[in-house]
């Protein structure tokens, strides 16, 4: 597991520093800006993906982003970072401290931000193994304004192997994949990486003050199916319908009967 800190020397001043910033790409998606990004990494040898909220977006799931998160090789994290902060790109981005709060399950409060000097456009850079995503060249493809995501079979089995649930139901409810769809595409032999939410749940705890790590806030340790968990997400996509999502309309709460994969198309966000 990557180490991490929320201390950097090299961060720079708060958010509020007086800048008008102007609206990102696409009515302030940021999308351009989160290629420009990955163009830079990718031009220094630096595999990468869009991960995250970004990627769930990418997939019809309705979430809402507050930044991008692009995921680099955790070998590499320090090595990524370091080049968006060099002399070449610190007149495009500047940095920020990390979220202060920690979220459940999650390291998000240890990646140091970065924005755009003079755009609202934000993101980080997220280590693989934190996200459990194998970043070979062969596990991605291109959205079409040339960002690069994981593909649903490797998202999902990020998902499924990392015991993360809500990104699990997400997924599937976007894009709407069958139970046989899953046979066919994903490892669904054995049980959630026990090894893997131990090395993460370790990496939260150690990240926390001592009176937050009190309270844990890390994945849940108990191994789980991937079959059993598979199954059940996929068999209770109507069962997440509300009242707004009928079902004489809705396939899932995420996708209208009769729409087009979303990431077959071109869409603004990314």
């Amino acid at each position: 597991m990557t180490q991490h800190s929320t201390q950097s020397s090299d961060v720079d001043d708060d958010d509020d520093d007086g800048v008008e910033l102007k609206v990102a790409s696409f009515g302030g998606h940021g999308t351009l800006e989160a290629l420009a990004v990955t163009r830079i990494l990718e031009d220094h040898g630096i595999n990468c993906c869009i991960c995250g909220t970004s990627a769930l977006i990418y997939y019809g799931a309705g979430r809402v982003r507050l930044d991008w998160e692009i995921c680099v090789p955790s070998t590499l994290a320090q090595e990524a970072e370091a080049l968006l902060k060099s002399e070449d790109h610190s007149r495009d981005y500047m940095t920020l401290p990390p979220w202060p709060i920690p979220w459940p399950g999650s390291l998000a409060h240890t990646y140091t931000r970065f924005r755009g000097r003079d755009v609202d456009f934000y993101f980080v850079l997220v280590p693989s193994d934190d996200v459990h995503l194998p970043l070979e060249p062969s596990n991605l493809q291109r959205s079409h304004h040339g960002l690069p995501y994981p593909r649903l079979d490797v998202l999902i089995q990020s998902f499924l192997d990392s015991n993360n649930g809500n990104s699990l139901g997400d997924v599937v409810d976007g894009s709407d994949v069958s139970e046989e769809w899953g046979y066919e595409h994903l490892d669904l032999d054995g049980t959630t990486d026990e090894a893997w939410v131990a090395r993460k749940n370790k990496a939260i705890i150690d990240s926390l003050d001592p009176l937050r790590a009190r309270f844990g806030g890390g994945i849940p340790v108990y191994p789980l199916q991937k079959r059993d968990m598979w199954k059940a997400v996929v068999k209770s996509k109507l069962h997440r319908l509300g009242w707004t999502t009928p079902e004489s309309l809705f396939l899932t709460r995420f996708r209208l009967r009769g729409s087009p994969d979303p990431w077959l198309r071109p869409r603004d966000c990314c």
